[in-house]
């Protein structure tokens, strides 16, 4: 039981954000107009690429963060070596340098290729809505998945743990409990709520999820882009929840249109896990 007032606050908020998916989740399955909404296939702005230009666009994406990053840690390295927070600064280093020179990496592709010869066919535009009902959609489709992440969670435990495999959580869960500066906090709080959903969105449902559909169909898309989300993250009590929350942000980013979405639902996802784990609440 916590024992800790802000503790017990933050118990009733997430026990009140759980009830509040169960509303909606409810809503979406009594409510045919709910399911249509978001179940049924809808338009995403097209992106005719070939194979090799979508590799193109990958090694871009991953490797300029991949050069950033060696690049960073050249240049910080002897700061870090004397931090008191090291593991914490080295996350933040890791994910300014790698997320954002991923982000580098996605404005030269789109530069690059703006110059290539073959003209893209015409485009349908899909109407551009405000932040503010982006905003609403997609923490309502993320409070509606919230029981199912929940119960993903709490299944997939019990499947790694009957079979003997490794069940702590990410290292990176860790290092947040355990930094103390304010400063490294501030900016891991940016990494993991701003620049990690950015980054990931553009690269696994603007990228990865809008070209497998297009050329694989919607069902192998959702359930590929969301296992490699999931395994991404080289954790094995986090995969089955984090590939499910792939295919999720998916369904958001095809509903809505527009990219923002997923990314500010992704944003949301990971700061509620921050607070959780600097409650010092149990995962």
């Amino acid at each position: 039981m916590p024992t800790e007032p802000l503790q017990q606050i933050l118990v009733l908020f997430e026990l009140s954000l759980l009830l509040a998916g169960l509303y909606f989740f409810q809503r979406l399955v009594t409510q045919p107009a709910q399911r249509a909404r978001w179940l049924i296939p809808q338009t995403l702005p097209a992106w005719p690429l070939t194979l090799a230009e979508f590799g193109i666009f990958i090694f871009f994406i991953l490797g300029t963060g991949a050069f950033c990053q060696l690049a960073a840690q050249g240049i910080f390295k002897a700061i870090i070596a004397k931090s008191v927070d090291r593991e914490g600064l080295q996350l933040c280093l890791n994910g300014f340098s790698f997320d954002g020179g991923g982000l580098l990496g996605w404005g030269l592709f789109r530069w690059i290729q703006s110059t290539w010869a073959s003209t893209p066919p015409p485009v349908t535009p899909i109407p551009t809505l405000t932040w503010g009902k982006l905003s609403l959609a997609a923490s309502t489709a993320l409070l509606t998945a919230l029981p199912l992440i929940v119960a993903a969670n709490w299944l997939w435990t019990l499947l790694i743990e009957a079979l003997g495999l490794p069940a702590a959580p990410q290292d990176l869960i860790a290092i947040f409990a355990q930094t103390k500066s304010p400063y490294v906090i501030a900016g891991m709080l940016i990494v993991a709520c701003v620049l990690a959903p950015l980054y990931e969105e553009l690269l696994f449902r603007a990228g990865l999820y809008r070209f497998c559909r297009q050329h694989l169909g919607r069902t192998t898309a959702l359930i590929l882009s969301g296992a490699l989300f999931g395994a991404v993250h080289a954790n094995w009590a986090s995969f089955l929840p984090l590939a499910l929350l792939g295919i999720i942000l998916a369904l958001i980013y095809e509903t809505t249109g527009d990219i923002r979405a997923p990314i500010i639902a992704h944003g949301l996802f990971n700061l509620n896990t921050v607070l959780i784990v600097f409650s010092g609440l149990p995962q």
